[in-house]
């Protein structure tokens, strides 16, 4: 009985120690509510989030935002002047390791691919879209969602989760801005003629 008492001991000790050396998965906080909280003030050019200026050149206006995802790298909100629009982004994950990064990319378009998103007028629509799926060859991937109402208002909100690798490390970022088609964009008019 005590060798067998001798041998419980010995090998519950054992798997307590395997299993500490296994590694452990965290999971990611949804990145959802705080996307939805970014929705909703979209078309009020991101008025109830925005905080202090971080940058400001010619062409654009960098601003601190006020809602923050959990486990964020940084957040900022930039103001375009031409053509005018706003865009929310937020760095999410940052590591040289590629599988690491990949992970973490298709984590955030897993939480938000298939999610319904309400807005200031408490109408919902869903969000989905196309998984652009990353290769190491090339240094980018990007997962564009889209709503799938018929609001005018909102027929050009986009949502992106961005793969990008800026030696040594490969960022991973979500974003919500404005996209307007190419065939869309008019050329603006300066002094020497068109640019476009």
């Amino acid at each position: 009985m005590k060798k067998m008492l001798l041998a419980c001991v010995f090998f519950s000790a054992l798997a307590a120690s395997a299993q500490s050396k296994l590694p452990f998965k965290k999971s990611v906080p949804s990145i959802k509510p705080v996307v939805e909280k970014v929705a909703r003030d979209f078309y009020e050019n991101f008025g109830n989030i925005i905080g202090d200026t971080i940058n400001e050149n010619g062409g654009s206006i960098e601003f601190k935002s006020r809602v923050t995802p959990p486990e964020s790298l940084g957040t900022s909100i930039t103001k375009y002047v031409d053509p005018y629009s706003y865009a929310w982004q937020a760095t999410m994950f940052e590591s040289e390791d590629f599988h690491e990064a990949v992970s973490r990319y298709k984590e955030y378009f897993k939480q938000l691919n298939n999610s319904k998103l309400t807005f200031y007028d408490k109408t919902a629509y869903n969000l989905s879209g196309n998984y652009d799926a990353p290769d190491e060859s090339r240094p980018f991937a990007s997962s564009v969602l889209k709503l799938d109402g018929t609001n005018h208002d909102l027929q050009f909100f986009t949502v992106e989760v961005g793969l990008s690798y800026s030696m040594p490390d490969w960022t991973v970022k979500v974003m919500v801005y404005e996209k307007v088609p190419d065939s869309q964009v008019r050329p603006t008019i300066i002094s020497s003629g068109y640019s476009y």
